[in-house]
This record gives structure tokens, C-alpha cells and sequence, in this order.
């Protein structure tokens, strides 16, 4: 099964992709509601529903303990020390961003193998929209000229099922939160874990999430609302952002399926069955051949 996931590639953006616009004339597509978070989306595409809300989590017996020793060799070292011991176990590389080095002992991260590794899938990961709307915002021109140009590389290309994570927003309004002793501030929501700080909330909301590795109190800021600095970007600015509430239609994904239908909206728990199924359906006709 061919599956092609171009990262932040919302609906609006059908408007400069004739290629993929032209497969909504004919085959089943719709917009796609991700999770809150940013990383919970394509795992639940993949393996079904989770409560994963972002990259890391708290954990008391993390396997980034040992870090906490070599802290002093700054941030390349560490990050290559942390990588080197992921592709030995054959999981998932990552960046730690700027996450204080003397805090990164205390968290963990669930993200494993990579996705082109499920047997029976071949997996393209497509992000440059992401990279670009980041850095420019979702109408610039930079933005709209690598869409076109991705949508001529995807005509090329045969799939399954076509899909986004998630969509894109522009950034209208900074603000910043609270750095405490255990908190992980991300761009759009700040966890913490003990005590809950005291601040002016007005431009979010305080969200209750199930799962409380992830965060005792977390701050969701409102759509187009970007905090910074963050552990993150640091205190860069950029021009758009994602990981706000599902129901903000600016996050919506879309997806295509390589069969005729019509528009269908749906959440990603509903096509990880129609991805399982088809998966299913693909093994059945390869141990029959």
C-alpha cells in the first residue's frame, strides 16, 4: 500500500494544486480533524486512538536519565549521543530543540520506529509546506510556489491514500508563560506538572488531559496565538503555527483515497479503519499470489 503524508498541506491550498484538485473531481476525499497535539495524528492514523499530546512526556524513570550526567557537553553531543542510541534500536531520530539540557533528563518520548517501517506500507513523508508556511505564512507567495511545486511531483507519483497531519494558521498574537522548575513550554500550549502558575490566561484556556504525563495543568492558547519563547523555536518568531484546538477548521488536514466517491469529511480515527482495511485487504491478496 502506497500512502503519501504532505505535512501542514490544508484545504485552501487545493486552490494552487491543480493536480490534487483534480482528484477531488473524481475520488473520495474531505477534510481531515487531527488530535490536539502534534504528534498524536499519524500515530493514530497508522495504529489507532491514543492519548499521545506531544513529542515528550514526564516520566520519574526516563530513558533520557543518563543526560542528566553529560549535560555539560552541550547540546550537539548530547543530541548525538541520543540519536546514536535510537538507530541502534532502529526507532525514529529527533531534534531536542531548546529544551534546557539540565531539564531534558526528566522527560521521555514514546515516538518509535519510523512509519515506512510497517510491513506492507510504503510510506513517503513530503514536508517542505511545512518548513515554508512556518517561515512565511500560509498565504505567502513562498508558500504557494512550493505547493504548486509538490503537486507536480505528487502527479507523478502512484498512492493509496493521500493525506495531511494537519493544517496551518497564521500568527496574529505573541505571548509568554511562566517557566517553572517542571514545565515543558511548547508553542501552542504550555504543561506543567505540580503547582499550577498564576497567570493572565485571557488568550487560552486551561485544558483537563487524561493522560497526566503529559502535564498536571496545561495552557491551550487560542487559535493564532503563538507563545514565546518556547522550548521550541527559542525566542525566534514564526510567521504560522499548528498543534491548536481540533475544532479550529484552519487545523483540518484532507485526505484522498485512489477510488471514486465524493467528499466525506472525517476524523483520523475514522480513516486509520479504512486504512487498516485496506491494509488487510492487500495482505490477503499477496499470501493468496
Amino acid at each position: 500500500m502506497k500512502i503519501i503524508m504532505i505535512d501542514s498541506f490544508k484545504p485552501e491550498y487545493l486552490e494552487y494544486a491543480p493536480y490534487l484538485s483534480h482528484l477531488t473531481k473524481k475520488f473520495q476525499w474531505g477534510e481531515l480533524e487531527m488530535p490536539l497535539g502534534f504528534e498524536g495524528g499519524m500515530k493514530t492514523f497508522f495504529y489507532g486512538g491514543n492519548d499521545m499530546l506531544a513529542f515528550f512526556h514526564k516520566k520519574e524513570n526516563s530513558r533520557l536519565k543518563w543526560t542528566k550526567k553529560v549535560q555539560w557537553m552541550g547540546r550537539l553531543p548530547v543530541e548525538i549521543l541520543i540519536n546514536l542510541q535510537r538507530l541502534l534500536s532502529r526507532k525514529r531520530l529527533f531534534r531536542t530543540g531548546n529544551i534546557p539540557l539540565k531539564k531534558l533528563y526528566k522527560f521521555d518520548t514514546e515516538i518509535g520506529k519510523p512509519f515506512e517501517k510497517i510491513r506492507g506500507v510504503e510510506y513517503l513523508y513530503i514536508g517542505e509546506i511545512d518548513k515554508i508556511a512556518h517561515k512565511y505564512g500560509t498565504k505567502s507567495e513562498e508558500t504557494k510556489k512550493i505547493i504548486r511545486e509538490i503537486d507536480r511531483r505528487v502527479s507523478k507519483l502512484k498512492f493509496d491514500i493521500i493525506l495531511s497531519d494537519h493544517g496551518m494558521i497564521d500568527i496574529k498574537k505573541i505571548i509568554s508563560v511562566p517557566e517553572t522548575k517542571d514545565c515543558m513550554i511548547d508553542s501552542t500550549f504550555a504543561r506543567y506538572w505540580g503547582e499550577k502558575p498564576n497567570f493572565n490566561s485571557k488568550d487560552g484556556e486551561w485544558i483537563d488531559w487524561k493522560d497526566k504525563r503529559y502535564g498536571d495543568y496545561i495552557f491551550l492558547a487560542n487559535p493564532s496565538v503563538l507563545i514565546l519563547p518556547n522550548y521550541w523555536q527559542g525566542r525566534i518568531p514564526v510567521k504560522a503555527m499548528h498543534g491548536y484546538n481540533p475544532k479550529c477548521r484552519e487545523m483540518n488536514g484532507i485526505y484522498i483515497l485512489n477510488e471514486e466517491g465524493k467528499k466525506k469529511n472525517l476524523k483520523v480515527i475514522e480513516l486509520n479503519k479504512i486504512f487498516r482495511e485496506k491494509l488487510k485487504n492487500d495482505r490477503t491478496e499477496v499470501q493468496h499470489k
